[in-house]
């Protein structure tokens, strides 16, 4: 009988863990099409339009992604934990999130295009930039779409949606492109794409609150979650793009372009603990505070943190053949800030896990404040260093602010939970890929690139197998009884 019993456990962890990497599979899915075929649209652009105008692509680009979080990106992790709890409030919270989205588009976007002309950027700019902002009407769907597929576990949903928006933006794009090289061309496949994945974003949401009961959420509700849930996103969001604003007034929109493209291959690397993530919310917010949050974040934090140094590891040895086959000579002076950018990866990787918990566990007023102090010093930094050294300062100050944010996580953790943080043998992980990569960049000169990249990579594997750390990485938490 207890045999019985056991062999039915023992099926019901095997199934959880499956059910749970395959929902977190879907996540990445989704931002592997989106971020991959958008990573292939920005190499394309890059080459076609140049450093100088791909700056000004870049600049507008970090204001829309400003503005896009001011009007309520955020709210994507509220609807997912809130419909999560109570999956009758789907529809209530999905069109009442999405209006309010559209009228802070409306007062934002001209606001915006007024700051250009105050920072006496042409008027064909600012033209172009009316253009962009249009996307922010299609963003308020889109967002509202993906905490609602993520709360509903219909990730699959997100993988049609962004394979939509990449084949209209590659498509599209590419096509104009071959035409004439310019701004606009690139700015029409844009809204293209957004407008076309919002459709497509409202279609499904129909179908899953179709049959539903439905609940309204009282308006002053959204608002105040608007307030909370956005306020931290933003202020993130202003120390992850104010140095390419900085850049661009400063150092001139060459240098903005430079720098662009290796903040994108760290964007990219996001993919990884984004769709991890996604899946942890809803399951960590659905079930009650335990004992074992600290198994769960610990194990978490490891994780995250292992998953960070392979890129870590792979882009610096590989920065330089990339950078030359893809982009060409012209982009040469990225190599060394891909190099030193990619770096920025290790703690914001576990910034997103221990960021996950603290909201998972309604802490998120804590962002505040963390946000708000890494906005300070990022901003500080950036209007310090950038004048002197450019974008080699913008990517050493972006380290600093995530290892900042990392140190106020920690200490936040330990002071409402009673534990530290930090990953399972972090230190003797840390010596190790330190001294990997001192080796591999000496034996570089001596060898191909490749065949050190591939060597330091098996190496560090084969310690992180006799490690234990590979085992960690394989077991996750289970959506039942919250056990790992």
């Amino acid at each position: 009988m207890a045999s019985t019993i056991d062999l039915k456990l023992e099926t019901a962890v095997t199934k959880s863990k499956t059910w749970l990497w395959a929902r977190a599979s879907e996540a990445m899915a989704g931002q592997v099409v989106r971020r991959t075929i958008r990573f292939i649209f920005l190499f394309l652009a890059a080459r076609k339009l140049g450093p100088a105008v791909f700056g000004i692509y870049a600049l507008l680009l970090a204001i829309l992604e400003t503005l896009s979080l001011i009007t309520g990106e955020g709210l994507a992790d509220y609807l997912a934990r809130e419909i999560s709890k109570t999956p009758a409030l789907a529809r209530s919270l999905y069109e009442r999130v999405t209006v309010i989205r559209c009228l802070c588009a409306l007062v934002l976007a001209p606001a915006a295009i007024g700051l250009l002309h105050l920072l006496k950027y042409p008027g064909e700019i600012q033209g172009d930039a009316a253009w962009l902002f249009l996307i922010l009407f299609a963003r308020g769907p889109l967002a509202s779409s993906q905490g609602l597929f993520r709360a509903t576990h219909r990730m699959s949903l997100l993988i049609w949606i962004e394979s939509l928006q990449g084949i209209v933006l590659l498509g599209l794009g590419s096509y104009l492109l071959a035409g004439e090289a310019s701004l606009r061309a690139v700015i029409w496949a844009e809204v293209a794409a957004a407008f076309a994945g919002a459709a497509a974003a409202i279609f499904f949401a129909r179908k899953i609150w179709r049959h539903a009961p439905k609940l309204h959420v009282p308006w002053r509700t959204i608002w105040i979650a608007t307030s909370t849930f956005n306020i931290f996103p933003l202020i993130t969001n202003i120390y992850d793009r104010i140095d390419i604003v900085i850049l661009s007034v400063i150092a001139g929109n060459a240098a903005a372009g430079l720098y662009a493209l290796p903040y994108r291959v760290l964007a990219t690397l996001q993919i990884v603990p984004f769709g991890l993530m996604a899946v942890v919310l809803p399951m960590l917010a659905s079930r009650a505070p335990s004992v074992r949050d600290k198994q769960i974040c610990l194990r978490m934090a490891t994780v995250l943190c292992v998953l960070a140094m392979f890129p870590a590891l792979i882009l610096t040895l590989l920065a330089k053949p990339l950078v030359l086959l893809v982009l060409g000579k012209s982009y040469a002076a990225s190599i060394p800030i891909l190099r030193l950018l990619v770096w920025a990866a290790i703690p914001m990787f576990l910034n997103y896990g221990l960021n996950t918990f603290l909201l998972a566990r309604e802490k998120e007023r804590a962002f505040l404040w963390t946000s708000s102090i890494c906005a300070i010093a990022n901003i500080a930094l950036n209007l310090l260093l950038i004048p002197r050294y450019s974008y080699y300062a913008a990517a050493a100050v972006t380290i600093v602010t995530e290892c900042l944010l990392l140190t106020q996580n920690l200490l936040i953790i330990r002071k409402k939970f009673a534990f530290v943080a930090l990953p399972l043998r972090l230190l003797p992980t840390a010596l190790i890929l330190l001294l990997l990569v001192i080796g591999a960049l000496a034996g570089s000169a001596y060898t191909s690139p490749l065949v050190v990249a591939a060597a330091a990579c098996c190496v560090f594997a084969f310690y992180l197998y006799f490690d234990g750390s590979f085992k960690t990485i394989f077991e996750q938490v289970k959506p039942v009884t919250g056990e790992v």
